[in-house]
């Protein structure tokens, strides 16, 4: 520790009653550094927390750039705060220097005759005396220093300032690291959030140009069940492709608007699957309703090969029919969607017909994933009803 020759130490009782002063600062501004996470607002509080504890005109945290191998002025306070601010010095140079290759505390209250002093930054500005603490990392490492310059009234720094200053140090070198690791974090998030998005783009791409490429075959495929299988294959793309398209519009890397899915889902089915000879409307009436993305595809997979199915089996002979979907967020987080049309109901050989059909086995595989139930009744058109849990 280097301590100029003149200091002084206060009597007792101004002693006592001077460390009392300063811990209990100490514990005010301790508490305001911890509760601040974001690394800019840590900063200013530190310094702020530097000039009220030290009672010191100008305060200054230098930071260790291990590129550059300086100490830079990182956030200062004072009266030429905004002219010193980037400045830096070689880090074995200065008093700051000194303290980064001592990793020790360092008083001066006669600082023109120190033989480590740089000199001011600033023209305007004399330090008459200083205080200058390391911060510390957790590996004992110092990646900076912390300063108070100029005590007030004319006063000395004293060694009896050296426990309080270095105990502010302590905890804003461990505020440094943590506001460090968040900022790291953060950044880490806002990486993988932008390599999501573009592989869900890629994805939304690659499944859109599969789907144009069936789409171009269509109009070639002659025979009736081909040219189903084609659709249905078609409209299954598109379940998935909307998924990704979501992802990539909103970040929602986690969770998907259901309705809006279903929304956009059931426009492009109505496009492709009507026909010249029936007009076949679809009404969707939806909850606000938010789950993870791959709830929502299995759920939208469902809804693609049931609406297939109505198409396909429920209006036949008709010339118009109505589909309502509803989707509704029922107590204890069940998901409830319920399929509705008005066409001729279920026929008595539904069994046997859907016995061997991919769709409803696609179905019946989905709702076990979802760990759902389905209830289907047949009056007045058919009804199915899917429950889940969100």
């Amino acid at each position: 520790m280097a301590i100029s020759s003149k200091n002084y130490l206060p009597k007792n009782e101004a002693l006592e009653t001077h460390t009392k002063e300063s811990l209990h600062l100490l514990l005010e501004t301790i508490d305001g550094i911890n509760r601040t996470m974001e690394l800019k607002a840590l900063l200013n509080e530190s310094m702020e927390a530097t000039r009220i504890v030290m009672d010191s005109e100008a305060s200054s945290l230098m930071l260790l750039d291990e590129d550059t191998e300086e100490l830079y002025v990182s956030l200062p306070t004072g009266p030429v705060k905004e002219e010193i601010k980037g400045l830096s010095i070689p880090r074995h140079e200065g008093i700051g220097g000194w303290v980064v290759e001592n990793k020790s505390p360092f008083i001066s209250n006669d600082v023109e005759n120190t033989e480590f002093f740089w000199g001011d930054l600033a023209e305007d500005f004399t330090t008459r005396n200083i205080i200058c603490v390391p911060l510390i990392n957790r590996d004992n490492e110092v990646f900076g220093v912390l300063q108070a310059v100029n005590r007030r009234k004319g006063e000395e720094y004293t060694a009896h300032d050296i426990p309080v200053f270095q105990a502010l140090a302590a905890h804003v070198s461990l505020a440094i690291e943590r506001a460090r690791q968040i900022e790291r974090l953060h950044n880490r998030l806002k990486e993988k959030e932008v390599m999501l998005t573009e592989i869900h783009h890629r994805i939304k791409n690659n499944l859109g140009a599969i789907s144009s490429l069936i789409e171009m075959e269509l109009p070639n495929v002659d025979d009736p069940y081909a040219r189903q299988i084609m659709k249905n294959t078609y409209t299954r793309i598109h379940s998935m492709s909307e998924v990704h398209d979501l992802l990539c519009q909103k970040g929602l890397f986690r969770d998907i608007e259901l309705g809006l899915y279903l929304k956009q889902l059931v426009k492009k089915i109505e496009k492709t699957m009507n026909t010249a000879s029936t007009k076949i409307s679809i009404h969707l009436k939806a909850d606000n309703i938010h789950i993870p993305a791959n709830k929502a595809l299995v759920c939208g997979l469902i809804l693609n090969e049931m609406l297939v199915n109505i198409y396909k089996h429920a209006f036949e002979g008709m010339k118009r029919g109505d589909i309502i979907i509803d989707l509704a967020l029922e107590e204890e987080q069940q998901i409830v969607l319920e399929i509705k049309d008005n066409g001729v109901g279920i026929p008595e050989d539904f069994e046997d017909r859907q016995r061997g059909s991919l769709g409803m086995w696609i179905v019946n595989a989905f709702m076990k994933k979802l760990d759902g139930e389905l209830e289907m009744s047949g009056d007045n058109g058919t009804r199915f009803r899917f429950r889940f849990e969100a």
